[in-house]
């Protein structure tokens, strides 16, 4: 108000009179800095300026306030939840763009790597045979063993489990033919191992937030279970909304995005690992005659089972971790990956089963209707649950005009869509093939265009996911 010092009643109780001096030595009214600070949006304040009851935070990234004269820092206590949550959003962007930058170069180092994929299966082919140590009955408890080795609740697939040790002491492998087999797929094991490491990344800020939302989620229901106007059957949304008013930040997305891409780039490079055992099982059907070969080949068919398996239960990880942060694209994206995986899964194993009904002579035209039948039937529900998946991410991106519901429209037809399509027309491929015998070659879902989107993200970090 242009006033001067001297005109300043210091004993008035009024915000417009009672003075805030910053650390950088200029002195404003309370009701200035206020107002300069935003104290509305993270306060309910009553008509006469009385702040009665704390909001919930806004959730686009803010700027820490700085003095109107100089733009020093302000950091006066009582905008301690303005500059705290400030704070907070710049050291969430920070932790993001230093995993943007990661995975930048780890996308990469996937392309590179994906164009040695072909080499890398017909080394694969020649990896001379070598009897396994263990014995036919060991299997059964290997499989039952790798149950334990998936990962924990929100990380991929543990890089131990796909080392050269694991070949040995997990899967069931020689020491001679695991030392071969990892020679073929070093790079890809240590590229993944820097893949695990990005997906599981938690910022301090992400822990921080997490341990504040359980304190105050617990204490919220203890007080509304203690106080009879407030009980109710349901306790647990009325807590929920109370503790995002007192928390002081909405839930953090950035370093979210960047983990569940870092899944994604994960699963790109199981898929591929999973294409070399296949070629290693050809090569075993190919050109090996020992009549015990059924145990190599059960070895690599119940390895390459396992990191099929993985891969459908790390994309549903992801989605999870997604629709926990209400990361809408990121997760139908992932909804997509749960697809596919278990398209690469049910295409592996029906094939390894028609395989064996070959082997043992008894393919005839009623099993071929049996497995073309549960190919046809894998379509028909890959293709419903498509609409689904569509109405389901319509509704949870609003759209405030018919503008916005077109544009969502496209995105999800570009990168959903499209793809569910080709999974529904692969499992026709297949059921075709099953029950005719018709050329049939595995269509190749690696999605490069995934890997694609790993570049540049440092360029944006923003919350809209």
């Amino acid at each position: 108000m242009q006033r001067k010092l001297a005109e300043i009643d210091l004993s008035a109780e009024d915000t417009s009179e009672r003075l805030i001096k910053l650390a950088c030595g200029h002195i404003f009214t309370v009701e200035t800095l206020d107002g300069h600070c935003d104290m509305s949006k993270y306060y309910e304040i009553d008509l006469m300026g009385v702040f009665t009851a704390t909001k919930a935070p806004p959730v686009n990234y803010q700027n820490p306030p700085s003095c109107p004269t100089c733009r020093g820092p302000i950091t006066a206590l009582r905008y301690g939840r303005v500059t705290k949550r400030a704070n907070l959003d710049i050291l969430e962007q920070n932790v993001a763009s230093k995993m943007s930058s990661e995975l930048e170069n780890i996308s990469q180092e996937v392309e590179k790597i994906s164009a040695k994929l072909e080499s890398a299966k017909d080394d694969a082919k020649k990896i001379p045979f070598s009897s396994s140590e263990k014995k036919p009955e060991d299997l059964h408890h290997f499989a039952e063993s790798r149950k334990d080795k998936f990962g924990k609740e929100y990380e991929p697939l543990p890089p131990d489990a796909i080392h050269q040790g694991a070949m040995t002491t997990v899967h069931g492998f020689s020491g001679e033919e695991s030392r071969a087999w990892n020679k073929i797929i070093r790079e890809f094991v240590k590229l993944y191992r820097k893949v695990a490491g990005v997906a599981r990344t938690h910022g301090p800020h992400v822990q921080a937030y997490g341990a504040a939302l359980a304190t105050l989620y617990r204490l919220e229901l203890a007080a509304i279970a203690s106080d009879p106007e407030r009980a109710c059957d349901k306790p647990e949304p009325l807590a929920m909304e109370e503790v995002n008013k007192k928390i002081g930040q909405p839930p953090h997305k950035a370093d979210t995005r960047f983990q569940v891409e870092g899944f994604f780039l994960s699963l790109e490079l199981r898929y591929m690992l999973a294409e070399i055992a296949q070629s290693r099982i050809s090569g075993l059907n190919t050109t090996s005659r020992d009549e015990d070969i059924t145990t190599p080949t059960n070895l690599w068919r119940s390895y390459a089972s396992f990191i099929y398996e993985s891969c459908v239960r790390d994309a549903s990880k992801a989605f999870i971790v997604a629709e926990r942060s209400t990361a809408s694209r990121l997760a139908a994206r992932a909804r997509m990956y749960i697809l596919r995986g278990d398209l690469e899964l049910f295409r592996f194993e029906i094939l390894t089963e028609r395989t064996s009904l070959v082997r043992d002579g008894i393919l005839d035209d009623t099993h071929r209707k049996i497995l073309s039948n549960r190919a046809q039937q894998k379509a028909n529900a890959t293709a419903a649950l498509m609409k689904t998946l569509e109405m389901t991410y319509i509704r949870s991106r609003p759209a405030e005009n018919t503008g916005d519901l077109i544009a969502e429209r496209a995105w999800f037809a570009q990168n959903c869509r499209e793809r569910g399509d080709k999974y529904v027309e692969e499992y026709r491929r297949l059921a075709a093939y099953l029950l005719t015998e018709s050329g049939y070659a595995p269509l190749s879902l690696q999605e490069k265009a995934d890997i694609i989107k790993a570049f540049g993200f440092c360029k944006s970090t923003g919350r809209a996911v």
